[in-house]
């Protein structure tokens, strides 16, 4: 594909991704937020692990991919479909734990991870996610950015660690498409492959000439043109939501509004009904895949518990319909006994602060870990700097099993 399609060359391109940002008060709190949800998550996760960490294996950026992501349940930028933060805190949690880091720059490095992947994942949809696990292709970037930055490497080899990043792009749909956790090992690579991209640079090692121009570029491989506009994603990390229920996120908006009528009396259900427009319909509109991704499963169980936290099967067969329609909005219809409740959903595009549920982030945590409180007061503190906060991580991840 011609490189003259596009507008903006390789340079243009690192200049955004390295474009310094003002940190602000709210940036500090988010990034504090989502680096508890990965905390919460990496330490649930470690449990389902046969593998425990021992104490020289803290720099196992795999292991902290794999266990974050484990129960699929990572942060997600539900514009981009990306799941940012389970590949960029794992690339830097063994960087942080090493004695050589200066962890006051960890905020920055946080911030510019997620600036990364999000710049890249503008640069390769909206086409791109039909062969590729965008997480993974965009987290790659944000992986070598975050890290570059924690390492305090100079702007030279910020750009170099993307160069090789855009070799070693990777993780195909069919990861995401089997809808099985395979999507795991595509986060595992783009994390361990940032990390690799970025110690490749700090070592001065020949890296490609090309990240999406030249010959083997990201525009010749991938056939990326200049259908967007690449801005700065100045509020990356305000474009980020967090999943609460354990069933897809897919599901989350229609058990939201679901929420709002519980408890019923599941007795009462006579049938449920749900049109589903795309891509919600190839995605949770099928139980061939099992309940987290069937979305009638979801429901069902959510009214037999009353609990969109409870997964556990109910004890209720009501007449099931899923129908595929081209409306913008997807409808849920359940008649009862004595009446009908309907309710709109969709893909959830929440932007700001004000969009995450604390109380549901909260009621997640402390399903996932008992020393909730101890963990999210651990991680505002390492936001912060806190040199005793690391150590003090250091223990529990050795100890939590």
């Amino acid at each position: 594909m011609s490189n003259a399609s596009r507008s903006w060359s390789d340079q243009e391109l690192i200049d955004v991704a390295l474009r310094t940002v003002e940190i602000k008060l709210e940036d500090r709190d988010r990034a504090c937020l989502l680096f508890s949800d990965y905390l919460h998550l990496l330490l649930s996760g470690k449990k389902e692990i046969a593998t425990q960490l021992s104490p020289d294996q803290l720099s196992n950026v795999a292991y902290f991919a794999k266990a974050s992501s484990f129960s699929d349940l990572d942060d997600v930028n539900w514009k981009l479909l990306i799941h940012p933060g389970s590949i960029i805190f794992s690339a830097l949690l063994p960087h942080l734990f090493s004695k050589e880091i200066d962890s006051q720059s960890f905020l920055r490095a946080v911030i510019a991870g997620y600036h990364g992947s999000s710049l890249f994942a503008q640069v390769l949809q909206p086409s791109h996610s039909r062969n590729w696990h965008a997480s993974a292709t965009s987290g790659i970037f944000g992986a070598a950015l975050a890290t570059a930055n924690l390492l305090e490497l100079s702007d030279d080899k910020k750009a170099q660690a993307l160069h090789f990043a855009s070799a070693a792009i990777g993780g195909g749909a069919n990861a995401s498409r089997s809808q099985n956790g395979a999507t795991r090992f595509t986060r595992i690579h783009a994390a361990l492959m940032g990390t690799i991209s970025t110690l490749e640079a700090a070592e001065s090692s020949p890296a490609p000439l090309y990240i999406v121009d030249g010959p083997g570029g990201l525009s010749e491989r991938f056939g990326v043109v200049d259908q967007l506009p690449i801005t700065n994603p100045s509020d990356a990390l305000h474009q980020i939501s967090l999943r609460y229920y354990p069933y897809s996120g897919f599901s989350h908006n229609a058990l939201e509004n679901l929420a709002a009528y519980l408890p019923l009396d599941p007795k009462s259900v006579k049938s449920i009904e749900l049109q589903l427009n795309e891509p919600l319909y190839s995605i949770v509109g099928s139980s061939t895949k099992g309940p987290w991704w069937d979305l009638s499963a979801a429901i069902v169980n959510t009214i037999a518990s009353g609990d969109p936290f409870d997964s556990r099967e109910g004890d209720i067969d009501p007449d099931i319909k899923v129908e595929k329609i081209e409306a913008e909005i997807s409808l849920a219809k359940i008649k009862l006994a004595s009446g009908e409740i309907s309710f709109e959903f969709g893909i959830q595009d929440r932007l700001g602060i004000e969009a995450i549920d604390i109380p549901l982030v909260q009621r997640k945590w402390s399903s996932l870990y008992r020393g909730n409180d101890e963990l999210t007061d651990i991680a505002s503190q390492i936001i912060d700097g806190s040199e005793s906060a690391i150590a003090q991580l250091k223990r529990l991840i050795l100890a939590a099993g």
